[in-house]
């Protein structure tokens, strides 16, 4: 059975639906790449590390940006492995949709432990 796509909200402002890691996780891989998606497509020309960004006590982590999919999933891919037992805040400022609306302001936190993915490899 094919199922119709849901026609697009034009009365809610777009905002940040789901993050993975999820608020308040504990336990988090240090390298593990950080999901924000979207209740609507992003313009990517607002898409950079002003408007969407992993934060820690010393400022924000480096790391690469990607848009996929249906320009709905943003995944944050770190460059170093993230520090561990310390509050990390992901943080969405600024992005708009194709029509120019602005995102609604977003942040959630999560805690990486001190294990990261190449650490379980065999």
């Amino acid at each position: 059975m094919r199922l119709a796509r849901e026609a697009e909200d034009t009365t809610r402002p777009p905002a940040v639906v789901r993050v993975e890691p999820c608020d308040g996780a504990t336990g988090v891989f240090r390298d593990t790449p950080v999901a924000v998606r979207l209740s609507t497509p992003v313009d990517p020309r607002t898409l950079n590390a002003q408007t969407l960004w992993i934060q820690d006590d010393d400022g924000p982590v480096p790391g690469r940006l990607a848009l996929c999919g249906d320009a709905r999933l943003v995944v944050f891919e770190p460059a170093r492995p993230m520090r561990a037992d310390v509050w990390h805040f992901v943080v969405v400022s600024g992005l708009a949709d194709p029509r120019g609306r602005r995102v609604l302001p977003h942040w959630s936190r999560f805690i990486p432990c001190d294990v990261g993915r190449e650490d379980l490899a065999p």
